[in-house]
């Protein structure tokens, strides 16, 4: 594994309830799908044999519109009982049902909460039903006893007025919250500027983790949402096989040559320092005015 970062992340499903308008959703080129679980097993059997420890289920749907979500985590801490699972959802469709599992298997969990109160969540979070989701959030949380949980909060026009609300109350409840401004998708949005002449490599392509889309396909980036940096797919590939090819080592050489020319990395806010996109944040390894990207690493969020 020549990652520094020991993690991958599998995104089992793109299909989700909502249409948040800082997602670039709207603008996606791959048809909705969830990943088998035979697809999804052989990718976690690679992951154990070269020493991944971390599996983020974290892509462009909720997991628990997955229907064979159960099956996968149950058969993840089979493979390896010592894997960290990390998940995202919107609460949505967390029905009571997953509730136990959810306890037993996602060692961190994840809720995208865009508004505090109702009809800025449902303005911006369009498409879901703020009751619903609260309800099976708060259903959740009551039960709880295992899951390190996390509150996402993405400060845009629309609810800024209320970060503070949203902080008092959800702070209490959750191991950890942050508040973070948006960013642009690559191409996918406009919400921060980029000084092409300040451009430095994100550090994704050389430190990790690698991404796996619900059709296999494995690629450099989560921010790239329609898979231009595709690096293999894992339906003929093995983890070794795409990080070591030709098209992972050119991109890795142009990251670290800083030499972004014809690639959609050029278009990318990661590539610039800017110390005011964290806005808040309870955990400790993440100080505001310093933090710029969102990358997730599981032992910096425990």
């Amino acid at each position: 594994m020549s990652y520094k970062n020991k993690t991958i992340t599998i995104e089992t499903t793109n299909r989700c309830s909502a249409s948040c308008t800082m997602c670039p959703r709207d603008k996606f080129s791959d048809r909705l799908s969830t990943m088998s679980v035979e697809m999804y097993t052989k990718i976690i059997e690679d992951a154990n044999d070269v020493g991944i420890t971390t599996i983020d289920l974290c892509g462009f749907g909720d997991v628990f519109l997955d229907n064979t979500i159960i099956e996968k985590l149950i058969m993840t801490k089979k493979i390896n009982p010592e894997f960290n699972i990390y998940a995202s959802t919107t609460g949505i469709a967390m029905r009571e049902k997953y509730h136990s599992y959810i306890n037993k298997y996602i060692d961190t969990l994840r809720f995208s909460i865009h508004g505090f109160t109702q009809e800025t969540f449902e303005d911006v979070m369009r498409g879901l039903s703020y009751d619903k989701c609260m309800r099976n959030i708060h259903e959740f949380l009551k039960i709880n006893e295992n899951t390190y949980t996390i509150g996402s909060f993405v400060q845009l026009p629309e609810n800024q007025k209320e970060v503070q609300d949203w902080i008092s109350y959800w702070e209490p409840k959750l191991s950890q919250v942050c508040v973070w401004l948006p960013h642009n998708w690559t191409t996918g949005r406009k919400f921060r500027s980029i000084d092409k002449s300040k451009q430095k490599t994100c550090g994704r392509p050389v430190s990790g983790p690698l991404n796996v889309s619900a059709n296999g396909d494995a690629h450099v980036c989560c921010f790239d949402y329609n898979k231009e940096l595709k690096i293999g797919n894992m339906h003929v590939n093995s983890i070794s096989d795409v990080l070591n090819s030709t098209k992972m080592r050119e991109i890795q050489r142009r990251h670290e040559d800083n030499n972004f020319t014809g690639m959609l990395c050029k278009y990318c806010d990661q590539t610039i320092h800017d110390k005011d996109v964290l806005v808040y944040a309870t955990n400790k390894c993440r100080e505001v005015g310093k933090e710029t990207s969102t990358l997730f690493n599981f032992n910096d969020n425990r």
